[in-house]
Protein backbone atom coordinates (compact mmCIF):
# COMPACT_ATOMS: atom_id res chain seq x y z
CA UNK A 1 0.00 0.00 0.00
CA UNK A 2 1.25 3.24 -1.07
CA UNK A 3 1.34 5.57 1.76
CA UNK A 4 2.73 9.21 1.94
CA UNK A 5 6.17 8.88 3.49
CA UNK A 6 6.57 10.62 7.24
CA UNK A 7 5.96 14.03 6.97
CA UNK A 8 4.86 14.00 3.51
CA UNK A 9 0.73 14.75 4.07
CA UNK A 10 2.09 18.26 5.84
CA UNK A 11 4.40 18.88 2.88
CA UNK A 12 2.05 18.29 0.23
CA UNK A 13 -0.65 20.45 2.37
CA UNK A 14 2.19 23.47 2.30
CA UNK A 15 3.58 23.15 -1.27
CA UNK A 16 0.34 22.61 -2.95
CA UNK A 17 -0.08 26.84 -3.80
CA UNK A 18 3.35 27.09 -4.86
CA UNK A 19 3.95 23.51 -6.87
CA UNK A 20 3.11 24.55 -10.29
CA UNK A 21 4.96 28.05 -10.15
CA UNK A 22 7.83 25.60 -8.30
CA UNK A 23 7.69 23.28 -11.57
CA UNK A 24 6.95 24.98 -14.16
CA UNK A 25 9.66 24.80 -16.41
CA UNK A 26 10.35 21.95 -14.96
CA UNK A 27 7.37 20.78 -16.14
CA UNK A 28 7.17 21.65 -19.74
CA UNK A 29 10.80 20.20 -20.04
CA UNK A 30 9.13 17.22 -18.46
CA UNK A 31 6.38 16.92 -21.08
CA UNK A 32 8.09 17.32 -24.15
CA UNK A 33 10.26 14.31 -23.57
CA UNK A 34 7.41 12.40 -22.02
CA UNK A 35 5.68 12.72 -26.12
CA UNK A 36 8.83 10.96 -27.12
CA UNK A 37 7.17 7.39 -25.25
CA UNK A 38 3.49 8.48 -24.38
CA UNK A 39 2.12 6.40 -27.37
CA UNK A 40 -1.84 7.33 -26.33
CA UNK A 41 -4.82 7.20 -28.71
CA UNK A 42 -7.95 9.74 -28.37
CA UNK A 43 -10.29 6.49 -27.01
CA UNK A 44 -7.32 5.56 -24.91
CA UNK A 45 -8.56 5.22 -20.75
CA UNK A 46 -5.49 6.67 -18.79
CA UNK A 47 -4.66 6.70 -15.20
CA UNK A 48 -1.99 8.99 -13.78
CA UNK A 49 -0.74 7.72 -10.20
CA UNK A 50 0.55 10.12 -7.68
CA UNK A 51 -0.68 12.82 -10.24
CA UNK A 52 -0.25 15.80 -7.99
CA UNK A 53 -2.05 18.87 -9.12
CA UNK A 54 -2.93 17.28 -12.59
CA UNK A 55 -0.69 19.69 -14.40
CA UNK A 56 0.89 16.95 -16.54
CA UNK A 57 -2.47 15.09 -16.54
CA UNK A 58 -4.01 17.99 -18.23
CA UNK A 59 -1.05 18.30 -21.13
CA UNK A 60 -1.70 14.66 -21.92
CA UNK A 61 -5.61 15.13 -22.26
CA UNK A 62 -5.30 18.03 -24.38
CA UNK A 63 -2.55 17.00 -26.36
CA UNK A 64 -3.74 13.63 -27.65
CA UNK A 65 -7.51 15.04 -27.78
CA UNK A 66 -8.75 12.51 -25.42
CA UNK A 67 -12.58 11.47 -25.02
CA UNK A 68 -12.26 10.67 -21.96
CA UNK A 69 -10.58 12.23 -18.66
CA UNK A 70 -7.57 11.06 -17.11
CA UNK A 71 -8.21 9.43 -13.55
CA UNK A 72 -5.81 11.27 -11.50
CA UNK A 73 -5.10 9.62 -8.30
CA UNK A 74 -3.58 11.62 -5.42
CA UNK A 75 -3.63 11.24 -1.90
CA UNK A 76 -3.31 15.22 -1.22
CA UNK A 77 -6.47 16.99 -0.67
CA UNK A 78 -4.77 20.45 -1.49
CA UNK A 79 -3.50 19.18 -4.66
CA UNK A 80 -6.67 17.72 -5.43
CA UNK A 81 -8.32 20.88 -5.04
CA UNK A 82 -5.33 22.77 -7.76
CA UNK A 83 -6.28 19.58 -10.19
CA UNK A 84 -10.09 19.95 -9.63
CA UNK A 85 -9.71 23.06 -11.82
CA UNK A 86 -8.39 21.47 -14.72
CA UNK A 87 -9.41 20.20 -18.34
CA UNK A 88 -10.00 16.57 -18.81
CA UNK A 89 -9.30 15.58 -14.98
CA UNK A 90 -11.14 13.21 -12.89
CA UNK A 91 -9.46 13.88 -9.50
CA UNK A 92 -9.73 10.66 -7.51
CA UNK A 93 -8.37 11.68 -3.36
CA UNK A 94 -6.73 8.19 -2.45
CA UNK A 95 -3.30 6.55 -2.18
CA UNK A 96 -2.80 3.86 -4.82
CA UNK A 97 -3.22 1.23 -2.43
CA UNK A 98 -6.77 2.40 -1.04
CA UNK A 99 -7.41 2.88 -5.09
CA UNK A 100 -6.17 -0.26 -6.12
CA UNK A 101 -7.89 -2.24 -3.47
CA UNK A 102 -11.67 -0.53 -3.89
CA UNK A 103 -10.83 -1.53 -7.46
CA UNK A 104 -10.63 -4.85 -7.02
CA UNK A 105 -14.32 -5.84 -8.37
CA UNK A 106 -13.86 -3.22 -11.01
CA UNK A 107 -13.97 -4.46 -14.63
CA UNK A 108 -12.55 -0.71 -16.03
CA UNK A 109 -9.08 -1.17 -17.38
CA UNK A 110 -6.74 1.18 -18.76
CA UNK A 111 -5.12 1.30 -21.63
CA UNK A 112 -1.94 3.67 -20.25
CA UNK A 113 -0.96 3.90 -16.70
CA UNK A 114 1.27 6.86 -15.56
CA UNK A 115 3.69 7.32 -12.57
CA UNK A 116 5.72 10.24 -12.72
CA UNK A 117 8.06 11.12 -10.30
CA UNK A 118 5.83 9.44 -7.67
CA UNK A 119 7.33 6.06 -7.21
CA UNK A 120 9.46 6.75 -4.59
CA UNK A 121 6.31 7.06 -2.51
CA UNK A 122 5.42 3.41 -2.36
CA UNK A 123 5.90 1.70 0.90
CA UNK A 124 5.27 -2.03 -0.90
CA UNK A 125 6.10 -1.16 -4.61
CA UNK A 126 5.89 -4.72 -5.33
CA UNK A 127 2.32 -4.68 -4.93
CA UNK A 128 1.01 -1.69 -6.34
CA UNK A 129 3.06 -2.77 -9.61
CA UNK A 130 0.86 -5.86 -9.55
CA UNK A 131 -2.12 -4.28 -8.77
CA UNK A 132 -1.79 -1.57 -11.96
CA UNK A 133 -0.53 -4.85 -14.38
CA UNK A 134 -3.71 -6.54 -13.49
CA UNK A 135 -6.08 -3.19 -14.48
CA UNK A 136 -4.36 -2.62 -17.44
CA UNK A 137 -5.80 -4.30 -20.83
CA UNK A 138 -3.97 -6.65 -22.62
CA UNK A 139 -2.10 -4.37 -24.70
CA UNK A 140 -1.96 -1.77 -21.14
CA UNK A 141 1.40 -0.01 -21.14
CA UNK A 142 2.48 1.73 -17.64
CA UNK A 143 5.29 4.64 -18.01
CA UNK A 144 7.11 5.06 -15.17
CA UNK A 145 9.21 7.69 -14.73
CA UNK A 146 12.19 8.02 -12.48
CA UNK A 147 15.11 11.06 -11.00
CA UNK A 148 18.40 8.49 -11.93
CA UNK A 149 21.12 11.43 -11.79
CA UNK A 150 21.17 14.89 -10.16
CA UNK A 151 24.41 15.53 -9.84
CA UNK A 152 24.44 18.53 -12.33
CA UNK A 153 21.40 20.10 -10.56
CA UNK A 154 22.67 23.38 -8.50
CA UNK A 155 22.14 21.60 -4.99
CA UNK A 156 23.90 22.46 -1.57
CA UNK A 157 25.76 19.19 0.33
CA UNK A 158 22.41 18.64 2.57
CA UNK A 159 20.14 18.86 -0.32
CA UNK A 160 22.23 16.53 -2.43
CA UNK A 161 22.84 13.86 0.42
CA UNK A 162 18.47 14.34 0.46
CA UNK A 163 18.55 13.68 -3.05
CA UNK A 164 20.81 10.52 -3.16
CA UNK A 165 18.82 8.75 -0.79
CA UNK A 166 16.12 8.57 -2.60
CA UNK A 167 17.56 8.21 -6.30
CA UNK A 168 20.51 5.47 -5.63
CA UNK A 169 19.28 1.98 -6.57
CA UNK A 170 15.82 3.52 -7.00
CA UNK A 171 16.05 2.23 -11.31
CA UNK A 172 17.44 -0.78 -10.57
CA UNK A 173 15.03 -2.04 -7.42
CA UNK A 174 12.29 -0.51 -9.66
CA UNK A 175 13.35 -2.44 -13.04
CA UNK A 176 13.45 -5.98 -10.08
CA UNK A 177 9.83 -4.85 -8.72
CA UNK A 178 8.38 -4.24 -11.87
CA UNK A 179 9.27 -7.82 -13.55
CA UNK A 180 8.04 -9.31 -10.10
CA UNK A 181 4.97 -7.32 -11.15
CA UNK A 182 4.97 -9.76 -14.07
CA UNK A 183 6.00 -6.67 -16.33
CA UNK A 184 8.22 -6.53 -19.77
CA UNK A 185 10.82 -3.97 -18.78
CA UNK A 186 12.67 -1.38 -21.42
CA UNK A 187 14.60 1.94 -19.91
CA UNK A 188 15.16 4.24 -21.57
CA UNK A 189 17.11 7.24 -20.56
CA UNK A 190 16.38 10.71 -21.15
CA UNK A 191 18.22 14.07 -20.45
CA UNK A 192 16.28 17.05 -19.15
CA UNK A 193 17.59 20.48 -19.62
CA UNK A 194 16.11 23.50 -18.25
CA UNK A 195 16.89 27.06 -16.56
CA UNK A 196 15.48 28.88 -13.76
CA UNK A 197 16.60 32.23 -12.70
CA UNK A 198 18.20 32.10 -9.50
CA UNK A 199 15.89 33.81 -7.57
CA UNK A 200 13.63 31.58 -8.20
CA UNK A 201 15.30 28.20 -7.70
CA UNK A 202 16.09 30.00 -4.41
CA UNK A 203 12.45 30.28 -4.14
CA UNK A 204 12.21 26.75 -4.83
CA UNK A 205 14.61 25.81 -2.39
CA UNK A 206 13.32 27.59 0.39
CA UNK A 207 9.45 26.41 -0.45
CA UNK A 208 10.78 22.61 -0.15
CA UNK A 209 10.08 21.93 -4.10
CA UNK A 210 11.83 18.47 -3.69
CA UNK A 211 10.37 16.56 -0.85
CA UNK A 212 13.29 15.65 0.92
CA UNK A 213 14.31 19.17 1.15
CA UNK A 214 11.19 18.85 4.16
CA UNK A 215 14.20 17.36 6.55
CA UNK A 216 16.03 20.18 6.70
CA UNK A 217 14.83 23.38 8.44
CA UNK A 218 15.40 27.20 7.42
CA UNK A 219 18.55 27.63 9.13
CA UNK A 220 20.22 24.74 6.83
CA UNK A 221 18.18 25.91 3.90
CA UNK A 222 20.18 29.57 4.07
CA UNK A 223 23.23 28.01 5.28
CA UNK A 224 22.41 25.86 2.09
CA UNK A 225 22.08 28.66 -0.30
CA UNK A 226 25.10 30.67 1.19
CA UNK A 227 26.93 27.70 -0.22
CA UNK A 228 25.63 27.97 -3.58
CA UNK A 229 26.40 31.73 -3.73
CA UNK A 230 30.20 30.90 -2.43
CA UNK A 231 30.24 28.38 -5.66
CA UNK A 232 28.56 30.27 -8.08
CA UNK A 233 31.04 33.46 -7.55
CA UNK A 234 34.00 31.13 -7.79
CA UNK A 235 32.87 29.29 -10.66
CA UNK A 236 30.97 32.69 -12.42
CA UNK A 237 33.54 33.01 -15.37
CA UNK A 238 35.18 29.65 -15.84
CA UNK A 239 31.86 28.06 -17.38
CA UNK A 240 29.66 28.70 -20.31
CA UNK A 241 26.82 27.57 -18.46
CA UNK A 242 27.18 29.74 -15.81
CA UNK A 243 25.40 33.07 -15.55
CA UNK A 244 24.91 35.56 -12.57
CA UNK A 245 21.32 35.92 -13.06
CA UNK A 246 20.34 32.35 -14.26
CA UNK A 247 20.61 28.51 -13.41
CA UNK A 248 21.43 25.56 -16.14
CA UNK A 249 19.31 22.77 -14.17
CA UNK A 250 19.92 18.90 -15.69
CA UNK A 251 17.99 16.16 -14.74
CA UNK A 252 18.90 12.49 -16.16
CA UNK A 253 15.26 10.35 -16.38
CA UNK A 254 15.12 6.87 -16.86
Amino acid sequence: MWELLHGCADHYRYLAKNYDYFHKERHEAKFVSLLKYLDIQPDHIVVDIGSGTGCLAEKVFEKFQLKNPIWCVEPSAEMQEVAKRRKGVLPIQKTAGEFFKDFVDNDQRFDRAMCIGAAHHFGDPVKIYRSIESCLSPSGVLLVELVKDATNTPLFTKAEKGIDALVVGLEENTCAWLRLANFDVEVLEERMDYSVTKSKWYDMLRGRFYSSLRELNDVEIEEGIDELERERKAQRFESPRSHPHFLHVEHIYS
